[in-house]
């Protein structure tokens, strides 16, 4: 009897059920079509919501439509854009607004990796902190259409705005010992690989196997790994403590972020400028026009302080505007340019106190400024200590991306630097690909390229600047050597890891411009220069592969040639003469045509006020634009060479300056709207506010033509002014290019295959 109860309860829940099911049912197939439409024809709705917008504005309910509109819109943003690839969008988008030309060379090397194989895009060099990954990604997504995880330090994903950034673009945490540095009680000494603590060490509690020992003197770093730990005052290392001593490279002018102003004093200056301006601009337009005199004023007050800083800073400008100003220097607490001259000069490695070299020999090397040698530690010194870091989740979570096709961008020189050479590079490309290939089960071998990028910057830290992204021969590493990484013996990973790191450093010397400093670097552009023939005009890859064989025909044993040293001699004479006569190459290769003689002069003269006249329209036309400016470009100058001076390195500056743009640019834009607004009414506001930003791309692309503008006039009166030294120029680089015709051949045809 219970049976039969419980069947007829079973019975009467599904009587009961079905009705339900029925319903629901019912329901999903009403929603099914609305939301195929929404799926299929997203953009026939938002036809739809801008027509409703329409029709119930008519109807007198204009907020009510509006509403309407903007809620499918929403929701059409919502379902059909990622936010990887919101966030993708607007900074290719500040790429190309940044960058002039972003060139791109060796494209045909990457076509092989279309068929989904894993790829590791290991780029160098990284002298442009977060703006080189967006812009390797920007090519890659272009030519290829993969994205790439960034492998990001861990640091930068703790930062508020940039680590959500990393996040959306899905990049891969790294922790770096450097960023956890911590600071040790008590005090040291070593002799050998033996450390002893005084004053209440705790090297038991702090220390273990891995962690690394630093003492930092003044212009030296000594550091050593930790092998054992003994006691809270006694600890062994793996090698006795190496002294890293900079030495300093000839300064150029692209660490003139130590002369600027600080933050303060441009701020006092400002105010200086901008209070007189506020008590005069008023009287000068109607009571009602308030808010656009005081926006003008703010607008000068900018401008004027923006040229002052500038000046100070570059030391580039026109003597006689550096006359003018130069005696702001002292009351406005610039750096003096004997502590400039003094960080410009090669300074020698000075033996600290308490240091004694304990060996060098083999211990010696220079690379980018920096000498290393063992040494004892012989007086008490603080100490700090990087802790050791398990980079194995990490490494494990880098194997599984790789090992589902996944594309990995990593820099592997480990950090940003201003240097024109390569660092050494970290293994740990090497581990990620040999530990991917070993993990993989398949019974075909995993198919990992690591493909090497080079990044020659122009200018890397000037707006509107030129960047060349050149991709080498995909490097396929060998199963032999996945082998042998597995057969877990230390050395045989390491043999295999150097054998891997020896492939990618070749590929990376194939791809980038290396020099041993700037002077070089600019004397490898000029003599590149020299092969160009009268008229003609390469692109930015072109430059950079021509600069390329011009170094490696400069090798060690070419410039042993007395024949060469004198013709490096002379290419830094015309080098010279161009800076002092303020011209430039290709302008020197019209001096012959334009001033033979006297009867051309009348041409010149007449040619020289025709462009004068276009410049001058030009700067009419721009200096509203250039008002309205002038906030933005102050504020980004002050950000980017604080962060500058506080990095001590100029690999942050176009970060910054993008940053500072992103916030400052709409932040103007909103008050210059609601000025127009308020002066004007409603309707100037709006056209204010929707054709600003179309009127400033046109801007940017009016100053530059009228910067060229401006060159070429100065080359023209400089034919009027020089005509001899005209013609002496013109002699002088047909000689030089006669002599670098027939002493690097190699380079000869490298160039004709370009053209």
């Amino acid at each position: 009897m219970s049976d039969m109860q419980q069947d007829m309860q079973q019975d009467m829940q599904q009587d009961m059920q079905e009705p339900r099911r029925r319903r629901s049912g019912g329901r999903a197939r009403v929603m099914e079509v609305p939301m195929q439409l929404w799926r299929k024809y997203g953009v026939l709705l938002l036809w739809l919501a801008v027509g409703l917008d329409l029709i119930v504005s008519k109807l007198g309910f204009c907020y009510v439509g509006q509403s309407i509109s903007i809620l499918f819109v929403v929701l059409y943003l919502v379902d059909n854009v990622s936010l990887r690839r919101a966030v993708c969008s607007f900074w290719f988008g500040m790429m190309d607004l940044y960058f002039r030309e972003i060139s791109v060379g060796g494209e045909q090397k990457i076509l092989p990796i279309a068929d989904g194989r894993a790829v590791v895009f290991a780029c160098a060099p990284h002298v442009n902190q977060f703006v080189d990954p967006i812009v390797v990604m920007k090519v890659v997504a272009l030519k290829t259409r993969r994205h790439i995880s960034w492998m990001t330090a861990a640091k930068s994903f703790a930062r508020p705005a940039i680590g959500k950034f990393a996040r959306a673009l899905k990049g891969i945490p790294v922790v770096r010992p450097e960023d956890n540095e911590e600071q040790g009680s008590g005090f040291i000494t070593s002799q050998g690989c033996r450390v002893k603590g005084h004053g209440g060490t705790r090297f038991t509690s702090k220390f273990n196997k891995g962690c690394v020992l630093v003492v930092k003197r003044k212009g030296s770093r000594m550091s050593g790994k930790v092998a054992e730990v003994i006691s809270d005052d006694e600890l062994v290392l793996s090698s006795p403590m190496t002294e890293t001593v900079k030495t300093l490279q000839p300064a150029d002018t692209s660490q003139a972020f130590h002369r600027a102003l600080s933050t303060p004093t441009t701020i006092l200056l400002l105010l200086a400028v901008l209070l007189p301006l506020l008590r005069i601009l008023p009287g000068l337009f109607p009571p009602h026009w308030w808010p656009m005199a005081y926006m003008l004023a703010c607008q000068l007050a900018c401008l004027v302080t923006n040229l002052i800083y500038k000046v100070l800073r570059d030391e580039s400008k026109p003597d006689e505007l550096i006359r003018v100003v130069a005696p702001l220097k002292g009351l406005l607490k610039v750096a003096s340019s004997s502590r400039l001259s003094s960080m410009s000069r090669l300074e020698q490695p000075k033996k600290c106190a308490g240091v004694q070299t304990s060996g060098t020999a083999g211990d010696e090397a220079t690379q980018q400024g920096a000498s290393k040698r063992f040494v004892d530690i012989t007086e008490p010194s603080s100490y700090s200590f990087l802790p050791y870091v398990d980079q194995s989740e990490m490494f494990e979570q880098v194997y599984d991306f790789l090992l589902h096709g996944g594309t990995i961008g990593i820099f592997p020189e480990g950090g940003t630097h201003d240097g024109t050479q390569l660092l050494p590079l970290k293994w740990g490309i090497s581990t990620m690909v040999l530990g991917a290939m070993a993990k993989h089960t398949g019974p075909e071998p995993l198919k990992i390229s690591v493909v090497p990028v080079g990044l020659n910057y122009f200018s890397p830290h000037q707006f509107r600047s030129t960047v060349s992204v050149d991709f080498g021969d995909p490097i396929d590493v060998d199963q032999s050597l996945v082998d042998q990484w597995k057969s877990g013996g230390k050395e045989a990973k390491q043999e295999a890891n150097a054998a891997v790191m020896d492939l990618v450093m070749a590929g990376m010397s194939a791809v980038t411009l290396q020099a041993k400093d700037v002077d070089t670097l600019e004397l490898y552009r000029t003599i590149r220069r020299l092969f160009v023939p009268l008229g003609s005009r390469l692109s930015v890859k072109d430059n950079v592969a021509l600069t390329q064989s011009v170094a490696a025909s400069l090798n060690f044993e070419t410039r042993q040639d007395p024949r060469v040293h004198q013709f490096l001699s002379r290419c830094r004479q015309y080098s010279d003469m161009l800076r002092q006569y303020k011209v430039h190459d290709y302008q020197v290769q019209r001096f012959r045509e334009r001033a033979l003689s006297d009867s051309q002069r009348l041409s010149v003269i007449v040619k020289a006020l025709h462009r004068l006249a276009m410049a001058l329209l030009l700067v009419a036309l721009l200096l509203p634009w250039w008002l309205c400016v002038a906030p933005v470009s102050l504020c980004i100058a002050v950000v980017s060479d604080w962060q500058a001076r506080k990095a001590n390195k100029m690999s942050v500056k176009g970060t910054w300056k993008i940053l500072a743009a992103t916030a400052v640019i709409p932040l103007t834009h909103l008050l210059c709207t609601c000025a127009f607004w308020s002066t004007f009414g409603e309707f100037v506001g709006l056209v204010w506010f929707f054709a600003a930003p179309v009127g400033g791309m046109v801007a940017i692309y009016a100053t530059e033509e009228s910067v060229q503008l401006l060159k070429s006039l100065n080359s023209l009166l400089f034919v009027l002014a020089n005509k001899n030294a005209g013609q002496q120029l013109y002699n002088l680089r047909e000689s030089l290019r006669k002599e670098v015709l027939e002493l690097m051949p190699s380079c000869i045809g490298a160039q004709e295959g370009r053209e």
